[in-house]
């Protein structure tokens, strides 16, 4: 039960009026309050989640990609770049990093489009 202002009084008189009922103790009528303290809802205020920030991020560098047309990122490297942003504070740009890492992925990336496209010259020769 929530005890407030109003409430505290009344539950006061019937915890007394119930222990003057008791036959069997003499001794002085004692409470022992236990309180916590919850936490107040906040509504509209959500947070963002590992899941929004990572596709906000992907969106901005998506954006980016768009308006800089002389960078070049493959799949490895995007979601890369999409997921060390997405834990990174907010702040207004989304600069192409200039890691090691970034330049593996890049890597990896060039050597998959390139075993894909080996594997399309092989499955265009018909006999």
């Amino acid at each position: 039960m929530a005890l407030t202002s109003e409430t505290w009084p009344g539950t006061l008189a019937q915890a007394r009026a119930n222990y003057h009922k008791q036959k069997t103790f003499d001794g002085p009528f004692v409470v022992h309050l236990l309180m916590y303290a919850a936490k107040k809802v906040r509504q509209g205020n959500r947070g963002t989640t590992p899941t929004r920030a990572f596709a906000r991020v992907a969106e901005a560098i998506d954006s980016y990609l768009a308006e800089r047309q002389d960078v070049r990122v493959g799949d490895i490297a995007h979601t890369h770049w999409a997921i060390s942003r997405s834990r990174q504070p907010d702040d207004p740009g989304i600069p192409l990093p200039e890691s090691a890492i970034l330049r593996q992925m890049q890597h990896l990336d060039a050597m998959s489009a390139s075993r894909h496209e080996g594997d399309r010259e092989e499955g265009v020769i018909v006999r």
